[in-house]
C-alpha cells in the first residue's frame, strides 16, 4: 500500500507502480526475489492507460455519470470537448441522456442537477439581482439514435419548442443537434455522460478509483500482460479477473423504469402520470 492520498478526504490508495508489480507478479515477473525491469513497468504503464481507455466506453465500467450544462444560443450545433460550446477535457462517446430547461428566469448553470446548490435560494435569483419569481422547468430530450434518423428530418431549420437531440461522436468534438433549434437564452441545454476515467497515468500516480477496482485493475492488467512475456494467463489469473469485474458491474448497473409508448397509456388511464407522455419502450 502506498499510503498516496487519492484526493478524497480520508482516503488512501495505490500507485501506478504498485498495481503494475502485484499483476507482474501473478504472471511471474518480479516474483522470487526478482525485481521488474524499468523497461517492464513502462510497458504496464501503457497496458493500464490502454484498458482504462477501453474501460471508458463500457457504461458498467465507469463509476460515476456527470451532468453538464450550456446555454442555447440559438444555434443547431453545439460543439462539445475541449474549448466548445460545452468546455470538457475529452468529448464523450455518447450521451446517456439529455434535456432541456427552461430557465424561467432562474439562473444559468454548468455542473446540471448533481449539486444541490443548483435549487437554493440564490439559484433561482439571476445575475441582474432582480428575482423573477420564476422556477426553472426541465423536458426530456429524446435522442435520435443514428445519423441517417437525423438526416431524416425535412424541416430542420424549425425553430420552436426542443424535442429530440442528435448527438455525433465527432472528434475532436462532439456534435450536438437540437431539434427544433431552441431560442436564445431561454433555454439550457444538459446532457448526461460517463465520467472521465484517467487514462494518461504516469507511474507514480495514484489511482483515484472506488478500492473495488484496484483489485480489477491488478488481476485485468495480469491476464493483459502475460501474452507479451510468451504466456497464456493462467486460470486463477483469468478467474480473478472475471470475479472483480463482475463486482464492479454490480456496483454500477442501474436499469432504468421501463415505461410504455404514451399512444398505449392515454390521460384517462388509471395508471396515467405527469410525465408518462415522453416514456417508451
Amino acid at each position: 500500500m502506498s499510503g498516496t492520498n487519492n484526493g478524497a478526504p480520508g482516503t488512501q490508495g495505490y500507485t501506478v507502480s504498485d498495481l503494475i508489480n502485484m499483476a507482474l507478479r501473478q504472471i511471474g515477473v518480479g516474483a522470487m526475489g526478482t525485481t521488474a525491469s524499468p523497461q517492464d513497468i513502462s510497458d504496464g504503464v501503457m497496458h493500464l492507460n490502454g484498458m482504462l481507455a477501453q474501460w471508458q466506453r463500457k457504461r458498467w465500467l465507469v463509476p460515476n455519470l456527470v451532468d453538464k450544462a450550456f446555454q442555447s444560443t440559438g444555434a443547431s450545433l453545439y460543439y462539445i470537448g475541449p474549448g466548445g460550446n460545452l468546455d470538457i477535457a475529452v468529448r464523450p462517446d455518447k450521451i446517456e441522456s439529455a434535456y432541456a430547461r427552461l430557465l424561467n428566469g432562474a439562473a444559468q448553470t454548468t455542473d446540471g442537477d448533481f449539486l444541490p446548490v443548483d435549487f437554493s435560494a440564490d439559484f433561482l435569483v439571476p445575475a441582474n439581482g432582480l428575482d423573477s419569481g420564476g422556477q426553472p422547468v426541465d423536458y426530456n430530450l429524446e435522442i435520435i439514435q443514428s445519423y441517417e434518423d437525423y438526416a431524416s428530418i425535412g424541416l430542420k431549420a424549425l425553430r420552436s419548442w426542443p424535442n429530440y437531440v442528435y448527438y455525433n461522436p465527432a472528434y475532436p468534438f462532439g456534435e450536438f443537434r437540437p431539434w427544433p433549434i431552441a431560442a436564445a437564452d431561454v433555454w439550457e441545454f444538459h446532457i448526461v455522460f460517463k465520467q472521465q476515467l484517467p487514462s494518461s497515468l504516469s507511474v507514480d500516480d495514484c489511482i483515484k478509483l472506488p478500492p473495488e477496482y484496484w483489485d480489477a485493475i491488478m488481476w485485468s492488467l495480469a491476464a493483459r500482460m502475460a501474452p507479451s512475456y510468451g504466456q497464456e494467463a493462467s486460470p486463477t489469473v483469468v478467474a480473478m479477473a472475471k470475479a472483480s469485474l463482475n463486482t464492479i458491474r454490480t456496483s454500477n448497473t442501474q436499469i432504468p423504469t421501463l415505461g410504455m409508448p404514451s399512444a398505449l397509456t392515454p390521460i384517462s388511464n388509471p395508471f396515467y402520470w405527469p410525465g408518462l407522455e415522453i416514456q417508451k419502450l
